[in-house]
């Protein structure tokens, strides 16, 4: 193993395994059966737990903006630096160049595509997968048994349900004036076996209500009833979901 950075202060069980190029920083917990790939680097005050892989390339624990100030003025290495928790699960699989914020819990059998995006106080509950290329912005909620395909956008203070489809490059917004206006900022609320189709777009504090599917390429300005297919530019009901259908 080369040039391998290791703060005495980490807590690394025996049967890590830890390729070429890894920084393990300050307050940092590893548990047994931990895979990390060349080139990661975890921050801060983090626990992997048991049996997760951590591609090439990751960072996990990357300061927040207001800590990123503390680790300037103090001339410290990031590796020194302890940030607020981060916590990811048993048997997580996170990919290639995904970056993952202090702050953040990520439950057990989640799944990352490659070059991820996860900010500052996020939570992610068991059995999820994060799509590669997404982004998740931050003072996010999401659900078990997520499916968020590549491409997608989460904006701050959204709140993602369970058993939901977010299809390629769908997209949640929470600035209703884009900074012309004074606005408090509120994401969508995407409520429990929603399916959003591709490219799809939710308006600022709309609430896609239970079971909901929408359209590829819809516009959703207003919030939706339970079971509802809508479509189009600007979203219309066309039917309930069948029953017959999941």
């Amino acid at each position: 193993m080369n040039n391998i950075m290791i703060n005495p202060d980490a807590k690394i069980e025996e049967s890590v395994f830890i390729d070429d190029f890894v920084v393990i920083g300050k307050g940092v917990t590893i548990e047994k059966d931990v895979y990390l790939s060349k080139g990661v680097k975890i921050y801060g005050k983090a626990l992997i737990k048991s049996g997760t892989y951590i591609g090439d390339n990751c960072i996990i624990g990357h300061p927040q903006r207001i800590h990123l100030k503390k680790i300037i003025t103090s001339k410290k290495k990031n590796s020194d630096f302890e940030s607020p928790q981060v916590d990811i699960g048993e048997n997580c699989t996170i990919r290639t160049g995904t970056i993952i914020y202090s702050e953040v819990s990520i439950e057990d059998n989640c799944q990352t595509g490659h070059n991820v995006l996860i900010r500052e106080k996020t939570a992610i509950a068991e059995n999820t997968l994060i799509g590669t290329n997404s982004i998740i912005d931050g003072n996010v909620t999401i659900g078990r048994n997520a499916s968020i395909q590549t491409g997608v956008y989460i904006p701050p203070f959204s709140v993602i349900g369970n058993n939901i489809f977010m299809g390629p490059f769908s997209k949640l917004t929470n600035d209703k004036y884009m900074m012309r206006k004074k606005y408090d900022l509120i994401g969508p609320t995407i409520e429990d076996n929603v399916s959003l189709g591709a490219n799809s777009i939710i308006f600022p504090n709309v609430k896609i209500r239970f079971g909901t599917i929408v359209g590829a390429g819809a516009v959703v300005t207003k919030d939706t009833k339970e079971k509802d297919i809508i479509i189009g530019n600007p979203a219309r009901f066309l039917k309930k979901v069948p029953d017959d259908w999941n």
